[in-house]
């Protein structure tokens, strides 16, 4: 489940699909072989000779999470196992995430020196600074209940029910009056879009 581009524009071109279809009602956002996301692979990334998709890499994430953010429909995130630096910003960008009790999210690219724009894009949008300077300057871990109180997962359960309830809490938001979600999410955008830049009057 680590992040390779190639990887990242099938993303993205499934969740452009997804939100063209009137007939989904929720996405779910989740890894495979029972973990969220490692992060970048690496080995992939530093090999020799360097793959023809380095060149286009950050446009590839960019493009991805373009297409996480410009999705009308719920985005639920399976956080299960683990979320780290690039992974984290996908987790982070899920409308309502579901995490296990020792699952984790680490935001550590201040250990090693480097920018993390995507997670303090989604971070900043959604969290508290107070919340954002706790998870990007420490670097540490933060577990599913962590994450509960610092209001970044919806919900919290066993580590081996993580996807299962995930599927149900999207199959759930599916079943509401159709467009309801997606109405209520889009309103709620907006608004918090006109607050962050409507001048204070008092």
């Amino acid at each position: 489940n680590a992040i390779i581009p190639p990887m990242l524009d099938e993303l993205a071109d499934h969740v452009v699909a997804a939100s063209a279809d009137p007939d989904v009602g929720a996405v779910l956002l989740c890894g495979a072989g029972g973990a969220f996301c490692s992060g970048l692979d690496l080995t992939e990334y530093n090999a020799d000779p360097a793959p023809k998709w380095k060149e286009t890499a950050s446009e590839s994430v960019r493009r991805a999470h373009l297409a996480i953010a410009d999705c009308p429909h719920p985005v639920v995130v399976a956080l299960e196992r683990y979320a780290i630096n690039g992974g984290a910003a996908f987790a982070l960008a899920g409308d309502l995430v579901v995490a296990g009790r020792a699952a984790w999210l680490q935001v550590a690219e201040v250990r090693i020196g480097m920018a993390a724009p995507m997670n303090l894009a989604w971070l900043v949008a959604r969290h508290p600074v107070a919340t954002v300077l706790q998870i990007v300057l420490s670097g540490n871990r933060f577990d599913g209940g962590d994450l509960q109180r610092m209001n970044i997962a919806h919900e919290v359960v066993d580590d081996a029910d993580v996807r299962e309830r995930a599927e149900a809490l999207a199959i759930e938001i599916a079943s509401y009056p159709p467009g309801t979600a997606q109405l209520l999410k889009a309103a709620t955008l907006q608004l918090a879009s006109e607050q962050a830049t409507t001048p204070d009057r008092a």
